[in-house]
């Protein structure tokens, strides 16, 4: 009998990182038209695809997570396995790339404007995006970083499925609690954008994303019914184009994109990125160095070559940010979880499904 969901995502031998770095690099595709000002017709809505798709698979992961791990513990991993990465990037922008732009503007950098880039984007709502005397002749001006601002609403995703899930009645009924969230904010999203004429991004872009997250969520309470197989993929991406072709996938394709990226990410694999995951280093570097290439005029290569060499230059990034303080941020999680410690740890199912299951998968971006 062919494997469930669950049976499939329970150990790191799948390919939902390869499907999370696959959506990261769509994201460096998307923004190619609008950094390098190309002409003719445009692909940006990839990106919106792959932030989305993003969103679907940390729901299904971190929903797992959440049930397996106490409140404080949970909010701790989750922090941990965003914060001090998307911190350094900052850094990174403010410390090195920022300054180098400059230099190549021939314009005067202002180390106060790039503190201030540091400490106003710290709390992850992004308020300001550029920095003074920099990037000033590229198409897309005054914008470091312009993939950092969903980290924002991942935050407020895994703060919700934290609280709903303490919440013993929704644990104990997340089959049906969690599909019931999801279908709430189905139908209010085009209520959102539409009679209601809610104008303000912050609402928006919430229902947006939190929806996709909630299907995510909603798939893995029933995670441990479903077999999918190829049948069912197929039959996914088939109803996600038409629901494109209609104009529809953004506000009502979350299930068949969630059954499509699931399916494929439950395909076993065993390979480099099973042990290793680049794609919060690949999104969250890409920009920046898509912004940086640009500036030295790699616009005029076409939107291929460049969106090509970013991701080719951004690799050595997202793989040091992996090395260097993803993975050993997280070392940090036994400081609140004694299950953790070295001298505590047993062999349980406290291990994360899949993806960066070993130490804590992400998303997303």
């Amino acid at each position: 009998m062919a494997k469930t969901l669950q049976e499939r995502l329970g150990d790191r031998h799948n390919r939902l990182n390869a499907i999370r770095l696959a959506l990261a690099s769509l994201v460096v595709l998307g923004h190619a038209w609008p950094l390098t000002g190309a002409d003719g017709p445009s692909l940006e809505v990839l990106s919106d695809v792959a932030v989305n798709g993003f969103f679907l698979l940390s729901g299904y992961l971190i929903a797992e997570s959440r049930v397996r791990t106490g409140l404080v513990p949970y909010l701790w991993r989750r922090f941990l396995r965003i914060y001090p990465a998307f911190l350094v990037s900052l850094l990174v922008v403010a410390a090195v790339l920022a300054p180098l732009a400059a230099a190549i503007e021939g314009t005067s950098f202002d180390l106060a404007s790039a503190a201030g880039f540091v400490l106003s984007n710290g709390d992850l709502r992004i308020s300001q995006w550029g920095i003074d005397g920099t990037l000033t002749r590229v198409p897309a001006p005054d914008s470091w970083n312009g993939s950092l601002w969903t980290l924002f609403y991942e935050a407020l995703a895994y703060l919700l499925i934290g609280l709903v899930l303490s919440l013993t009645v929704a644990a104990r009924h997340a089959r049906w609690v969690l599909p019931a969230l999801f279908l709430v904010v189905l139908v209010l999203r085009p209520l959102v954008e539409g009679p209601l004429d809610v104008t303000t991004h912050l609402y928006l872009n919430g229902a947006r994303l939190v929806g996709y997250f909630l299907a995510g969520a909603a798939v893995w309470a029933w995670a441990g019914t479903w077999r999918p197989t190829w049948v069912h993929v197929a039959g996914a991406a088939v109803v996600y184009a038409v629901l494109t072709d209609l104009g529809w996938a953004d506000l009502y394709g979350q299930l068949p994109l969630a059954v499509l990226l699931l399916g494929l990410g439950a395909a076993p694999s065993d390979n480099w990125t099973t042990r290793t995951d680049l794609s919060y280093g690949v999104y969250i570097y890409a920009y920046p160095v898509q912004q940086l290439l640009v500036l030295l005029g790699t616009a005029s290569w076409g939107v291929a070559a460049n969106s090509l060499l970013v991701v080719l230059l951004t690799l050595p990034l997202a793989l040091l940010s992996w090395k260097l303080v993803e993975k050993p941020a997280l070392k940090a999680k036994a400081w609140l979880d004694p299950r953790d410690r070295p001298d505590r740890r047993v062999p349980s199912p406290e291990a994360e499904v899949s993806s960066a299951a070993a130490v804590e998968g992400h998303r997303t971006d």
